[in-house]
C-alpha cells in the first residue's frame, strides 16, 4: 500500500511501503471508527498498538521485513474486535455481567445508579458543567476578540436572583462575519435536551450560497417559553 484510503480495512499480510503510512491508515480507521489506541512498542523493527479502553481485545502488531530490494511494513497480527463499550450499555447488561463475573444478584436500580456513577467519574456532573459555563463564556470571548475586518464573538451568560443558570447565548465571530454571504433569510427552531435538567436548545440558521445550512447563533435556555424566545431573538 502506497496511500492512505477512508474506506481500507485492515487485515493480516497488509503490507505498506513506510511505517509512516501504516500509521495513518491505523489513525484513519481509528477516527472513522470513533476510537483511541495507544502505542505500546515502536522501534525500527516492530510496532504494537492497543485500544485505549482498558480489557479491550483490540490489538495489532506490524513487523519491518525486507522484500526483494527494499523494506516493508507487514500487518502480523490483527484483533479487530471492540470488546469494551457496548457489551455495558444497558441496564440488563450491567445486571448479567455483575453476575456472570462476580456470583452477585444486583437490582435495576443499583445498575442504574453504578452507571450513573461511572458517567459522572467520565463526563463530570451536570452540576459541575453549569459552573464551568462562566469560565467557558470568557474563554471563548478572549480568543474570539476583534481581529482585523472580523467581528468579535457574541457570548451571554444569565442567571436569576439566586445564582441559578438561565439562559446561555453565543454567536462565534465566523458565524458573525458569514452572514453578509448567506440569503437574507432566517430560521429559527427548539429541541429538548437529554440531560437531567431536559433544558431547551434554541437555535438560528440561514441557508448559505451553496443552499447549505449555515449556523448563526445558539442558545441554552431552562425553558422554551415566550420569555427565553424573547431573550433569544434580541
Amino acid at each position: 500500500m502506497s496511500k492512505v484510503d477512508s474506506n481500507f480495512a485492515l487485515k493480516v499480510q497488509d503490507m505498506f511501503s513506510t511505517k509512516s503510512l501504516f500509521k495513518q491508515c491505523v489513525q484513519a480507521i481509528a477516527f472513522k471508527n470513533n476510537f483511541q489506541y495507544v502505542t505500546v512498542k515502536s522501534n525500527k523493527e516492530v510496532m504494537i498498538l492497543q485500544c485505549a479502553i482498558e480489557h479491550c481485545k483490540w490489538s495489532l502488531r506490524a513487523s519491518c521485513c525486507i522484500h526483494g530490494d527494499r523494506s516493508l511494513w507487514v500487518l502480523t497480527r490483527f484483533d479487530s474486535e471492540h470488546t469494551s463499550g457496548s457489551e455495558l450499555s444497558t441496564l440488563k447488561d450491567i445486571v448479567h455481567f455483575i453476575r456472570a463475573e462476580h456470583g452477585l444478584n444486583i437490582s435495576y436500580q443499583k445498575a442504574w445508579c453504578a452507571r450513573e456513577a461511572a458517567l459522572d467519574n467520565i463526563r463530570r456532573s451536570p452540576e459541575d458543567s453549569y459552573k464551568m459555563l462562566p469560565r467557558f463564556a470568557y474563554i471563548l470571548e478572549l480568543n474570539n476578540q476583534v481581529y482585523l475586518q472580523y467581528t468579535c464573538s457574541v457570548v451571554e451568560y444569565k442567571v436569576d436572583t439566586d445564582s441559578r443558570f438561565l439562559y446561555f447565548f453565543m454567536s462565534l465571530s465566523a458565524s458573525i462575519s458569514g452572514w453578509q454571504h448567506c440569503c437574507p433569510v432566517i430560521s429559527i427552531d427548539g429541541t429538548s435536551l437529554k440531560n437531567k435538567y431536559d433544558d431547551t436548545l434554541l437555535s438560528a440558521s440561514t441557508p448559505d450560497a451553496n443552499d447549505q445550512i449555515f449556523p448563526l447563533a445558539f442558545c441554552v435556555v431552562d425553558y422554551e417559553n415566550d420569555f427565553s424566545w424573547t431573550w433569544f431573538c434580541n
